[in-house]
């Protein structure tokens, strides 16, 4: 096993733990204020709806430990971009950075992310390729890893398979950290406010 899928199979097993510590340290040297709220919680918005547009085609089997694929997802967001969560994710990422207001700060998480994402997404890639050897080529060929077109590719058009009530309940746990995150940044801004005065 080489290093990117070493690294892209542990960033893969611990996605949801690996950020802790860095929502820690957010809350610790953010400095947010109203312009950064008011220009970072679209980023999270948008993210988040691209996550949930993209749960109602691939479904929500997007929580496991092992890398898995009953089939190759190409619809909806899929149609855009092959790693359209991924994609979700940094907008929202973005998003909490310009809150934090810390550019010291984001550039550590924009590291951390760059190296994620670099290794993680052709790890995931990499079993597609394996699994779906010729629909994965086709696709790969047509539509681009990250960078979305505006026009999806009419080959891979489709309806979604799953519900936008199953999109959003398979999101609860999301939608409880994003709101944590974001109550913690808050709190931890007007606690430092407080002993400041």
């Amino acid at each position: 096993m080489g290093f990117i899928k070493r690294t892209g199979h542990f960033f893969f097993v611990w996605r949801d733990k690996l950020p802790v510590p860095l929502v820690l340290a957010m809350a610790g040297c953010a400095r947010p204020r109203l312009l950064g709220w008011l220009l970072g919680l679209p980023f999270i918005v948008l993210g988040e709806s691209l996550r949930i547009w993209a749960l109602m085609h691939i479904g929500p089997k997007t929580r496991t430990r092992e890398i898995c694929a009953e089939r190759l997802i190409t619809s909806g967001p899929y149609a855009h971009c092959r790693n359209p969560l991924y994609l979700a994710n940094f907008l929202k990422i973005l998003g909490f950075m310009v809150i934090s207001g810390n550019a010291g700060f984001a550039l550590v998480v924009a590291f951390f992310y760059l190296i994620e994402f670099s290794t993680m997404i052709p790890y995931e890639e990499g079993f597609l390729a394996e699994k779906f050897p010729d629909a994965h080529r086709c696709y790969r060929e047509a539509v681009p890893a990250f960078i979305p077109t505006l026009q999806a590719n009419s080959r891979f058009a489709a309806a979604a398979n799953f519900s936008l009530s199953e999109a959003l309940r398979s999101e609860k746990r999301t939608f409880a950290s994003t709101s944590l995150i974001l109550l913690t940044v808050a709190l931890a801004a007007a606690m430092r406010k407080e002993r400041v005065a």
